[in-house]
């Protein structure tokens, strides 16, 4: 191989690794309760979290998803932004959400700006009207 020829092959390496496969998520922590209290599922349910991001106040359709523990914890890897924060409380899954809908993806009244290492604290109470 030709020293120009392994100079250009180089360089493309160095492109690609630099530009990456897209954005990398931060690793965000924290809790989910209703007035304090965990909400729970049966064995056949699941507490999900689902962080959508926004550009601007637009949805860009990019949606990063996490289930919630019994303790109500949650981690979650996502790039940091803002982002709306749909829950659903599925139980039994995926028929029924327990919460009615009112934290959906298309009704969800939590705005969160998100940065790499974020611990939350979501309180469902604090969003209800």
């Amino acid at each position: 191989m030709t020293a120009s020829r392994l100079f250009l092959l180089l360089g493309a390496c160095t492109f690609l690794f630099a530009s990456g496969c897209g954005e990398a998520g931060s690793k965000v922590s924290g809790t989910l309760s209703n007035g304090g209290e965990s909400l729970q599922v049966s064995d056949q349910g699941d507490l999900q979290i689902h962080f959508i991001q926004e550009q601007g106040g637009t949805l860009t359709g990019q949606t990063f998803m996490t289930s919630v523990d019994s303790s109500g914890h949650f981690e979650a890897e996502v790039p940091a932004g803002e982002y709306r924060i749909a829950v659903q409380q599925l139980d039994p899954y995926p028929n029924v959400d327990k919460l009615k809908g009112k934290f959906s993806q298309n009704k969800t009244p939590i705005k969160q700006s998100i940065q790499p290492g974020d611990k939350l604290e979501i309180d469902l109470s604090s969003y209800e009207k």
